[in-house]
């Protein structure tokens, strides 16, 4: 219960700077053709507003909190973080370098409001990530969430090679999903993300 609590707290706190828009998630998965794989997390606030986001950020709710089990894992082989500038935003980013992507996420991993999962096929591997906030009881008095138009949590998938997908596939090994607050909040049941991939790259002379 008292995990929930402070899940709850950060998705809240999340919230709040998510009415203006001025904080955007990314989750960026770069998986090689032997199974490794780099993972890339960022979290972006506007920069005037980073102060104080820091500042009210529960402790152990960082990034780097957050991903703290994920991190320790044998089969995660460099930790890198950094915190820098750009586009008038202020990111903090974490870095992952995994040796085994799939064994990596042969059970369920949950990352704050995600949960990832890769299962092995029979044509090779597909991957699940379920985001679901039904659970989390936020309750915002006075606030229209259709107005949340302008956070967003951009998810991308890249292998060498996406079989099927549910997001949009702008190349043969790309998969992302672009999933707004108004997505994550008015949508009324849980949000897959999936995509079937393998190892083997893309030999057609032009995609679709």
């Amino acid at each position: 219960m008292k995990r929930r609590r402070l899940f709850q707290l950060l998705i809240g706190l999340l919230i709040l700077f998510l009415l203006s828009g001025c904080v955007n998630l990314r989750q960026d998965m770069l998986v090689n053709q032997d199974g490794s794989a780099l993972l890339h997390f960022a979290l972006g606030v506007e920069t005037d507003y980073y102060e104080a986001f820091q500042e009210q950020t529960p402790d152990g709710m960082s990034l780097e909190s957050l991903l703290a089990t994920l991190m320790s894992d044998e089969l995660v082989t460099e930790v890198t973080t950094d915190t820098y500038e750009d586009g008038g935003y202020t990111w903090d980013t974490v870095d992952l370098a995994v040796s085994d992507f799939a064994a990596l996420l042969q059970t369920d991993r949950r990352i704050g409001m995600a949960v990832l999962a890769v299962e092995e096929t029979d044509e090779g591997y597909s991957f699940e990530q379920v985001l679901d906030l039904q659970n989390t009881n936020l309750m915002i008095p006075g606030v229209n969430l259709m107005d949340l138009t302008g956070a967003r949590y951009t998810v991308t998938l890249e292998t060498p090679q996406i079989l099927k997908t549910n997001g949009d596939q702008p190349g043969a090994g790309t998969a992302i999903w672009d999933v707004t607050v108004t997505d994550l909040l008015q949508g009324g049941d849980t949000i897959i993300l999936t995509a079937d991939y393998n190892l083997t790259p893309y030999e057609g002379t032009s995609f679709r």
